[in-house]
């Protein structure tokens, strides 16, 4: 009878990834962006997800922000939202978030932060909410 080893705990993948900002669309405006896995400041590599991946000006851009895959979201993410938010009506821009993983949309549901942040149900949605096209 041949015995199979399991593998060490920590050489298992992760079920949650890193958080990951990628650029859908930066051609016109808005800006449309999707973050991934998992949403914490302690897992970035970056001082600003948002300035590393659209530049420089992203604070003075219109951004539509995907979520729809967040994993999990802890409280640094969570400031990190609100910064970016806090940025963005700072330097003229707008952040709108949509398609709220489950997870996502607890969080801000909990905290009551669906008051504070312009949160659409779909990518199209959040354009229709900034009164402009893709």
């Amino acid at each position: 009878m041949a015995v199979q080893a399991l593998a060490p705990r920590n050489s298992l993948p992760s079920r949650k990834s890193r958080m990951k900002v990628t650029v859908e669309s930066v051609n016109g405006d808005p800006v449309l962006l999707r973050v991934e896995g998992r949403v914490s400041q302690r897992d970035v590599e970056v001082d600003d997800p948002f300035v590393d991946t659209v530049g420089e000006d992203a604070y003075s851009r219109r951004m539509v922000v995907d979520l729809s895959e967040v994993a999990s979201l802890d409280s640094s993410g969570v400031n990190w939202l609100l910064v970016s938010q806090k940025r963005s009506s700072e330097h003229g821009g707008k952040l709108v978030l949509h398609s709220l993983s489950p997870i996502a949309n607890n969080v801000l549901k909990v905290l009551n932060l669906h008051a504070v942040f312009q949160i659409a149900g779909s990518e199209a949605e959040a354009i229709q909410k900034l009164g402009g096209e893709a």
